[in-house]
């Protein structure tokens, strides 16, 4: 039988949850208001997070790179940026010395989503940064702790 302090974890852990699905509705709702093109679609976190990667990293990263660094299967890379590119924010492309790997780049109209989702970025790291100044180094060193076992149950 849970510990009463584990029990007690274990509905934090549920509301910390709960909250994050709502938080991230709004941040949907917020990047919908934040461009144009966001109007039209709803971008998921992944394309966001690929379209940032091949912003700071242009013709650099192809689907194993981008896999790799965002630490998602190639498949689920594969789907984000077919999106990605229907809606003109990405363009593939080969490099003539390698003809058979594609590498991304971003479009004009990527640029501006992709500024628009760095923006959101540092006001979460900012909100993040605020609440860790709560906490000691030892407790942020259990939280990190936590947060990687948590990591590979899920």
């Amino acid at each position: 039988m849970p510990s009463t302090k584990n029990k007690e974890a274990f509905i934090a852990i549920q509301s910390f949850i709960l909250k994050r699905e709502k938080n991230i509705q709004n941040r949907r709702t917020i990047e919908k208001k934040m461009t144009e093109e966001q109007s039209t679609r709803n971008w998921t976190i992944t394309q966001l997070h690929i379209l940032s990667a091949v912003n700071d990293n242009p013709n650099e990263l192809n689907n194993t790179s981008l896999a790799a660094e965002l630490n998602i299967s190639k498949p689920a890379v594969t789907k984000a940026l077919n999106g990605l590119i229907e809606h003109n924010l990405i363009v593939a492309s080969k490099k003539a010395e390698n003809n058979k790997e594609i590498y991304y780049d971003v479009t004009a109209k990527g640029k501006l989503l992709a500024a628009e989702h760095e923006k959101l970025h540092k006001i979460i790291e900012q909100q993040y940064d605020e609440l860790f100044n709560d906490f000691s180094e030892d407790e942020i060193n259990v939280i990190i702790r936590f947060l990687h076992a948590w990591s590979e149950l899920i």
